[in-house]
């Protein structure tokens, strides 16, 4: 009688361990990379803002002057 306790108990942990799967409420694995890639490729089709070549001359400009002292220490 022990035993037919002992085994019933042990497939009843078994089958309950087994009944769910953690992560089953997640997407599919890479599916996050791969919808983050198709975010930031262009395809044919897509519009694309214009660049704007003044702000970033100005910007590079500014750091290329920069002195080796810390930003508001003029």
């Amino acid at each position: 009688m022990f035993y037919r306790s002992l085994l019933m108990t042990m497939i009843s942990v078994l089958m309950t361990a087994c009944a769910t799967s953690p992560g089953d409420d997640l997407p599919p694995f890479g599916e996050t990379l791969r919808e983050t890639m198709a975010a930031q490729t262009w395809e044919h089709g897509d519009t694309a803002p214009t660049l704007q070549g003044d702000r970033a001359t100005r910007i590079m400009e500014t750091y290329r002057n920069r002195q080796a002292g810390p930003v508001g220490t003029e």
